[in-house]
């Protein structure tokens, strides 16, 4: 979905009318901002992309990029920002959006109500309340008419239009009308939709690929394979619409690194692809510490009477930390660090080793990954 909100009709006329004059004073605005802010964080006009890990943070309504001492790459400058997605990151200046690249160069001058992450060489902006693309030159490639509009996957963009969803190619034809209540994105080539009261998942063409009635989808395929409810029990179909686990448990998440997190009476495991049980059965609590996929081979787990740490596909405890588990949350270790929630809300970082490395300061932290990182795994700054 977009950053920001809609604006109104009538500014689509003026725009129309003086656009360049306002794109020109305000590209000049936004280069003489960024280049204030890369002096005052030491970073070269000149400099190249990224190549070391670096995580989003936002504090005091700031938002910038951190590296794993804790430094800021990119300084408090921005009103709102996002990752770096295929070189640019969406960044928000004076109420409006625009695109810096991994050196902080202004590439798009802030000009739009919303905008978001570019994804197959495109981006979702939003202009006088209607969502439309545009391309890494700031050229609107698809006029803005949509209601809402999400990122291209799969060579196909969902779009909403009088509340009714549909798909678009890359040329902004619509290639799957829009039919749908609900609807998602596509993964792995298919995509879960409502229609006339029947939930199931579609090819590229609109074909509904189940015959069984599916009552429910836990989010996009992962590894092949995806969470399905049918009746009251959930388990998982394959990409050709065959039940590969059938559906036995109380509830159920994606795989990640080969194994996913299921439930049945209150008693949690995390299972193969093949539905057998690698670690668990074993009681959980309603408890802040606990981790729902795997990444860089551990997940966060409870231990002891009261304590946070992390397990690894064996569930070993291998990370142990002093908070307590009933009352910190904790994210996914991505290039050798976790986030972690504190008493009073502020978040901060710790390694492998369990020790804090960057103290509880933030309002918001995200993965730490590597921008453009193809490998990147879920939850490592993907989506």
């Amino acid at each position: 979905m977009l950053l920001g909100t809609f604006a109104g009709q009538a500014v689509s006329m003026y725009l129309r009318q003086f656009g360049r004059r306002i794109v020109k004073t305000a590209r000049r605005a936004f280069i003489a901002l960024v280049l204030a802010f890369q002096v005052a964080a030491g970073v070269s006009p000149e400099g190249g992309a990224l190549r070391e890990p670096v995580a989003l943070v936002e504090a005091d309504g700031r938002w910038g990029l951190i590296n794993r001492k804790g430094n800021y790459v990119f300084g408090r400058q921005f009103e709102d920002m996002g990752q770096f997605w295929e070189g640019l990151a969406v960044v928000k200046i004076g109420g409006k959006w625009g695109y810096i690249d991994e050196s902080g160069k202004p590439v798009i001058a802030p000009q739009f109500d919303g905008a978001s992450g570019f994804s197959d060489g495109l981006a979702v902006v939003t202009v006088t309340g209607k969502a439309g693309f545009i391309d890494k030159s700031g050229g609107i490639v698809i006029s803005p008419r949509f209601d809402y509009a999400w990122h291209f996957s799969c060579g196909l963009a969902l779009v909403e239009i009088d509340h009714m969803r549909g798909y678009i190619d890359r040329t902004g034809k619509m290639v799957i009308a829009p039919q749908f209540k609900m609807a998602f994105p596509f993964s792995d080539g298919l995509a879960f939709v409502h229609l006339d009261g029947k939930k199931g998942f579609i090819d590229g063409t609109g074909r509904m690929l189940t015959e069984f009635q599916i009552d429910d989808a836990a989010g996009s395929f992962s590894e092949g394979v995806a969470a399905v409810k049918i009746g009251k029990k959930w388990g998982y179909m394959d990409t050709t619409g065959k039940l590969v686990i059938p559906p036995r448990f109380d509830w159920a998440l994606r795989f990640s690194e080969g194994l996913a997190r299921v439930a049945n009476d209150r008693q949690d495991s995390f299972i193969d692809k093949t539905g057998k049980a690698v670690i668990g059965p074993r009681y959980y609590p309603a408890l802040g510490c606990e981790g729902d996929w795997f990444s860089e081979g551990l997940t966060a787990s409870w231990f002891g009477r009261n304590r946070c740490g992390f397990i690894d596909r064996a569930g070993r405890v291998v990370v142990r930390t002093k908070f307590e588990a009933a009352t910190t949350l904790v994210g996914s270790f991505c290039e050798g660090m976790a986030s972690f929630e504190a008493p009073g809300g502020k978040y901060g970082y710790l390694n492998r080793a369990g020790k804090v490395v960057i103290a509880p300061q933030f309002d918001y932290a995200s993965d730490f990954s590597v921008p453009d990182r193809d490998d990147r795994p879920h939850g490592c700054g993907n989506p």
